[in-house]
């Protein structure tokens, strides 16, 4: 199941013909494997890989990791599933990609902050006339003497985004080697910079 990291660049559009296609573009720069885990040694079968741009200001213990693998410091550090016969200090780039097949992205969503229910759960709101004055408010959450409590799970306001979201099915348009970038058709939920994870089973 070959999976890779890059991060999202932007949107555009491509022509079929004389039909528009929205696609993402995301930028897969080379996963460098930093260890090798075993099942015997670390309890379990996986690779870690340094994913992202560069960076600087990794405490001892991980800087001393990319020392050792000889790879330089990259923003984020992951774990996948072993592909082939992969040994520390190798790449892993965008050719493990099939573009026949159809991939599964998963990323961070982006995050929206303190939002009502109107907005966070697409709550219709209340009247506009009659001299009410709470128009995006939930309305009752509650019964006053049974339960007499608040149920668990209520639709109420609250923090909105900053969440894993993962889309399947989605449609390989074109593979760039030389650029390392990944073109899928649609959008993503992710911001522009941030990270994604590409699997194809």
């Amino acid at each position: 199941m070959p999976v890779i990291y890059g991060t999202k660049v932007g949107m555009t559009r491509i022509y079929d013909g004389d039909v528009i296609v929205p696609v993402t573009v995301i930028e897969c720069i080379p996963n460098e494997v930093v260890q090798v885990k075993t099942k015997d040694h670390d309890g379990v079968d996986s690779l870690k890989v340094a994913v992202g741009g560069s960076k600087k200001g990794w405490s001892k213990a991980v800087a001393g990791e990319f020392k050792k693998a000889n790879v330089n410091a990259r923003a984020f550090l992951r774990e996948i599933p072993v592909q082939g016969e992969a040994k520390a200090g190798a790449k892993l780039t965008v050719e493990i990609l099939d573009g026949k097949k159809l991939v599964c992205v998963t990323g961070t969503n982006k995050g929206r902050g303190f939002a009502g229910v109107m907005k966070r759960h697409n709550f219709s709101g209340h009247k506009a006339t009659h001299g009410t004055m709470r128009h995006r408010t939930p309305g009752a959450i509650g019964c006053r003497m049974d339960p007499g409590r608040t149920f668990k799970g209520q639709r109420m306001a609250g923090h909105w985004g900053v969440e894993q979201v993962t889309i399947k099915n989605l449609k390989i348009v074109s593979i760039d080697a030389e650029k390392n970038l990944v073109v899928l058709k649609g959008a993503i939920h992710c911001p522009n910079g941030g990270l994604i994870a590409i699997t194809q089973n």
